[in-house]
């Protein structure tokens, strides 16, 4: 009998990628824009993204196929829209994981010597690894998740706390932030949030979902949210507003220089590469197996099929990992920005998720909830116009093609 995610193994997945490389780089920004009113930004989006997990946590109860929420959107509001959330996703997630590869090679890298070769040497290495993980037992790559994700929690927990209690004084806001510095704070923080949405891609991995993912999901927030507030409450308080300088040179490697002094940077470094190595997991894993599923019910080519007794949809992964190589390769030899593939992925993690958004109105009940999920709308609707154009083009390729598609296959069923 093939072993499943439990409550454990499943938060162990969740909390990761949920934080990212996000943990590391997002509080120094909010910090920067916002000074020592940046834990009020924090405060305002831990709750909308407790909303967020909530309402998908809830739609992946209504599924029960590794399609994840695009058959819930399906259902909600007809096959097209769940059609094209899968293909936003996919897309995604051909560009997305690369990113992060890049940016964990980049945070290894300079703990040793900062060369161009050594990054391109690590990031192909990194991507091998990942492979390779994937391609073992769900339960084994949920506990590989929650021993980094439990590190990491410890580490920033602790170096947080450790800071706090080793200030003279702690410092709270004496105001509230400017409403427009606020505003671009929060759709900067919001991808603090992105993730919780391909929680139903693994409903099938998980013993007794009904209860896991629900339990799951609240450890798992909890974490995040502590995280969070914690490490960006005792970063901001080590700041010296008075003194302009400060601020250009902000990273969370100072919350843990009280406990671990000139080796802090190299510590957060490893926290960063391992969340990287988590959020790359949870993201292709996911997606693979919806594009398995996809192809089990005949709306993908029957090559990407999970074989029977297979851990892992092997073809469907070998075939992302040439995928994510061959833009990987497009980077290193300037074919392609890397802000250029970040912002092909955000586009369409924001697509995907406002569609999940759209059909969670008919799903969850409460005027209060439906409001603020109207908010986390209009929110990532905000964050869809800094897309690049590239990004834009793509954009309306990947919806012209699903509706032709789509419409096509309508046609010759009415023949």
């Amino acid at each position: 009998m093939d072993r499943k995610l439990n409550t454990l193994t499943l938060s162990g997945l969740m909390i990761g990628p949920i934080l990212g490389s996000g943990i590391v780089l997002l509080p120094p920004i909010a910090i920067k824009t916002l000074g020592e009113h940046a834990i009020i930004a924090w405060i305002i989006m831990m709750f909308l993204g407790s909303i967020f997990a909530y309402i998908f946590a809830k739609m992946s109860l209504l599924t029960s196929t590794n399609e994840g929420i695009s058959s819930i959107i399906s259902k909600e509001t007809g096959p097209f829209l769940g059609e094209l959330a899968s293909n936003y996703l996919t897309t995604a997630v051909c560009f997305g994981p690369v990113a992060v590869v890049v940016t964990a090679s980049d945070f290894i890298a300079n703990m040793f010597v900062d060369t161009s070769y050594l990054q391109v040497v690590i990031a192909f290495i990194f991507l091998l690894l990942a492979t390779v993980v994937l391609l073992m037992d769900i339960t084994k790559i949920g506990k590989l998740s929650l021993f980094l994700s439990s590190l990491t929690a410890l580490l920033l927990i602790t170096g947080g706390l450790f800071s706090l209690l080793t200030q003279t004084n702690i410092h709270y806001p004496a105001s509230f932030p400017k409403i427009n510095s606020l505003g671009y704070t929060l759709l900067l923080l919001s991808w603090a949030i992105i993730g919780w949405e391909v929680i139903g891609n693994y409903i099938e991995d998980v013993e007794n979902p009904q209860v896991t993912i629900m339990q799951a999901m609240k450890i798992s927030l909890t974490a995040v949210v502590l995280i969070y507030l914690i490490s960006t409450f005792a970063l901001q308080n080590q700041i010296n507003f008075a003194a302009s300088n400060q601020r250009h040179d902000i990273h969370m490697g100072m919350i843990l220089i009280p406990i671990f002094g000139k080796y802090s940077s190299f510590i957060i470094g490893i926290i960063a590469a391992g969340l990287c190595f988590c959020t790359f997991i949870m993201f292709v894993g996911a997606i693979a197996r919806q594009i398995a599923k996809r192809a089990a019910n005949d709306t993908l080519p029957k090559c990407f099929k999970q074989k029977e007794g297979e851990k892992a949809p092997k073809t469907t992964l070998l075939i992302l990992t040439a995928l994510h190589s061959l833009i990987l390769t497009c980077i290193y030899i300037k074919w392609i920005t890397l802000e250029t593939v970040v912002s092909i992925s955000n586009t369409f993690f924001i697509c995907n998720a406002l569609l999940g958004l759209l059909a969670s109105f008919k799903c969850v009940k409460g005027l209060i909830i439906k409001l603020f999920v109207g908010v986390l709308f209009l929110i990532l609707c905000l964050l869809l116009t800094y897309s690049s154009p590239i990004a834009w083009l793509l954009f309306i390729g990947i919806t012209s093609g699903s509706a032709l598609k789509y419409f096509k296959k309508q046609s010759l069923q009415t023949l």
